[in-house]
């Protein structure tokens, strides 16, 4: 047989052997997802995007299955079974598990980027569910060319980020000032500033809420806040 002659249509083949490569496929295309995700050490890695995916595409086939089975505009039977309402109700059901990953980080959030995967995976996965092979595929080199190669050019765009600054020092008139001098001069800007005062240990609590570029490091903080004097505590979150 010549090569010319292959022809890959999976139409052809039994049930049992097209469901099995839905499945397979879904998985596959979960997996490499995953894989992006796990290597930068994400909650939901390897084994939660292929099983995001495996159960959506499952979903989809076993919805389609039943549609068949019944008939799609039979008049004989009281069952009605619309696929489409399955999708709709995968994706959003799935938020509740993207939910799961976002987690709050000081005075912003991490996990968003995950818990969108999350979402595409799982149309990926009835993708694969319908038989879409190709659109399947052409998503998942989407997805991954939104995590690995737009990742890198995210982080050469200048952006800001918020921090939460808490800082003690003593209670002597000009000291807040020179704060906020030296956070100035450093390009911070003070959001939202809390003043505590201890009039037994003579000390001021400040908490400020700064907005920062996202390329400052909390050591920067440090260094910078070494101009202001007698500084007895700092947390930065």
């Amino acid at each position: 047989m010549m090569l010319a002659d292959f022809s890959f249509d999976p139409s052809t083949w039994s049930y049992t052997a097209q469901v099995i490569l839905r499945l397979g496929v879904a998985a596959a295309l979960g997996a490499i997802i995953g894989a992006e995700r796990e290597f930068h050490g994400r909650a939901a890695g390897l084994r939660t995007q292929l099983l995001v995916a495996l159960g959506s595409c499952l979903a989809m086939i076993v919805s389609l299955h039943f549609a068949d089975h019944f008939g799609w505009e039979s008049a004989t039977t009281a069952l009605r079974v619309d696929p489409a309402r399955v999708a709709y109700g995968i994706m959003s059901g799935i938020g509740f598990l993207g939910a799961g990953a976002i987690l709050r980080y000081g005075t912003g959030v991490q996990g968003l980027t995950t818990a969108a995967s999350l979402w595409c995976t799982a149309a990926v996965g009835l993708a694969c569910g319908f038989g879409m092979y190709t659109v399947s595929i052409a998503t998942t080199a989407i997805v991954l060319f939104a995590l690995v190669v737009l990742a890198r050019i995210d982080h050469m765009i200048p952006s800001q980020k918020y921090k939460t600054l808490r800082v003690s020092l003593p209670s002597a008139q000009g000291t807040a000032d020179r704060l906020r001098e030296v956070l100035g001069k450093y390009g911070v800007r003070i959001v939202d500033i809390d003043v505590f005062r201890d009039n037994d240990l003579k000390q001021d609590r400040l908490t400020l809420h700064v907005s920062i570029s996202s390329r400052v490091k909390k050591v920067d903080f440090l260094e910078w806040l070494k101009e202001v004097p007698n500084i007895s505590r700092i947390i930065i979150q």
